[in-house]
């Protein structure tokens, strides 16, 4: 029951935001080509709660399609710190004994999806390395965000200029420019700390896994 419940949501979430999108992007053509074809009846294009539902909701899918796309430069391009790690681990802390190791963040996260499939209920039961993963991608979408801002900014303060606006709009835009450059470097800092938080998790879970796996079979021998 609990797995068709699962897949019914997914179904509505697959019908439901692409639908709200459709509505916003319908109502973006209309007002923003044409709106001279309702001239004789405006009510009928009048923003409603299923228009700003729309709106809001294509937002969101945006920045996180472009979240997606930034992720995947951002691994790629090995943006996100260095390639290797090495992590000092206090004495009987590691299943094998190791109180020194070397990681590389970049194959351990390649392998994320692999080893979420490959989780059990009774494995990361506290959330830790969901959490994890939720937080730097939580962090990368920010990216986004603050770098959509900053452009819309610069737009507003260059228009703003052209149409002869106060000096004090200009200086305001260019305040409100620098913080939000401000708040994208501190969210880049902490998404490479994120990622690497996240690459440890990895790496760990994958470890305590091994260790389980090597008590069962030993144990099975042993029987």
């Amino acid at each position: 029951m609990g797995a068709f419940l699962g897949i019914s949501l997914w179904i509505a979430l697959a019908t439901v935001v692409p639908g709200l999108i459709t509505i916003a992007t319908l109502y973006g053509a209309f007002v923003f080509i044409n709106l001279q074809l309702f001239k004789n009846n405006l009510s009928l294009i009048q923003a409603n709660d299923w228009v700003w539902a729309g709106g809001a909701i294509t937002i969101m899918v945006l920045t996180q399609a472009v979240g997606i796309l930034l992720e995947e430069f951002l691994v790629n391009k090995k943006k996100l710190g260095n390639k290797t790690k090495t992590i000092t681990i206090p004495k009987g802390i590691d299943p094998f004994g190791k109180t020194e190791v070397t990681i590389n963040p970049y194959d351990e996260y390649n392998g994320l999806y692999i080893l979420l499939a490959e989780l059990k209920e009774n494995e990361d039961t506290q959330g830790h390395l969901k959490r994890a993963i939720a937080q730097f991608f939580l962090t990368n979408n920010s990216l986004v965000s603050f770098s959509v801002g900053i452009v819309a900014a610069l737009l507003i303060t260059l228009i703003s200029v052209i149409s002869n606006i106060s000096y004090g709009v200009i200086i305001r835009g260019s305040l409100y420019v620098i913080a939000l450059g401000a708040c994208l470097i501190v969210s880049y800092k902490v998404a490479v700390i994120r990622f690497m938080v996240m690459s440890k998790s990895l790496w760990a879970t994958r470890r305590v896994r091994i260790s389980n796996n090597s008590s069962v079979s030993a144990s099975n021998k042993k029987s």
